[in-house]
């Protein structure tokens, strides 16, 4: 073998080990990648949750948002409009929400996920608990004429969605802390109901629209 074919062969194994070192290098960066935005996911999944609930399933369906498989930048565009658009998001909650999203529901994502209202669990509370005049048990019977009244218009006959989003069986029904934060001081386009509805007006209709 000649000093040239020699050096030649030299060369391509070190290109060949500098490959493997590089290809090892990708490799241990997307698994670490992967790791920490199972993580996020997990760490940040009451939270982020409860706000989805409170901030997102307002005018749209829980499901909507478990269909999308979407890279960082494009859920974060996604959130900036909803904000454009009028949605009540703090720069925190702008942050939380594209963080855990981007982890949940990036375009490697299993394409079925359980559901997130099975998920849900006692997020940290968005504010003080509202009932502040003491608690206060709703009576279904008269729920129901208090939503025709004041709700209807707006969430359907029935609370089967209008211009505002179905109620019926909707995971908002499931935290109470975050309905009673909506109903009093309203999200996005709904406004607030606090000087329209007593605390057990807002009672009433919880307990007439979880029966349902």
């Amino acid at each position: 073998m000649s000093v040239r074919q020699e050096t030649l062969g030299v060369r391509r194994k070190r290109g060949f080990a500098i490959g493997l070192l590089l290809l090892s290098g990708l490799l241990v960066i997307a698994m670490t990648t992967a790791a920490q935005e199972e993580d996020v996911s997990v760490a940040l999944a009451p939270r982020a949750e409860g706000l989805i609930v409170a901030r997102c399933a307002v005018c749209h369906s829980p499901d909507l948002v478990s269909q999308q498989r979407l890279p960082r930048d494009r859920w974060s565009a996604t959130v900036d409009k909803m904000k454009h658009w009028g949605a009540e998001i703090s720069d925190e909650e702008f942050d939380l929400l594209v963080r855990y999203l981007s982890a949940r529901y990036h375009p490697g994502a299993p394409d079925h996920l359980p559901p997130l209202d099975s998920e849900l669990r006692k997020a940290e509370p968005l504010t003080q608990e509202p009932a502040a005049e003491g608690p206060v048990i709703g009576v279904a019977a008269r729920g129901a004429g208090l939503f025709e009244n004041n709700c209807q218009a707006c969430h359907g006959a029935g609370a089967m969605g209008g211009m505002g989003p179905k109620l019926v069986k909707n995971p908002i029904l499931k935290h109470e802390d975050v309905f009673w934060e909506t109903v009093l001081h309203g999200r996005g386009p709904m406004p607030a109901w606090g000087s329209v509805l007593s605390h057990q007006d807002i009672a009433d209709i919880h307990a007439w629209l979880a029966a349902r």
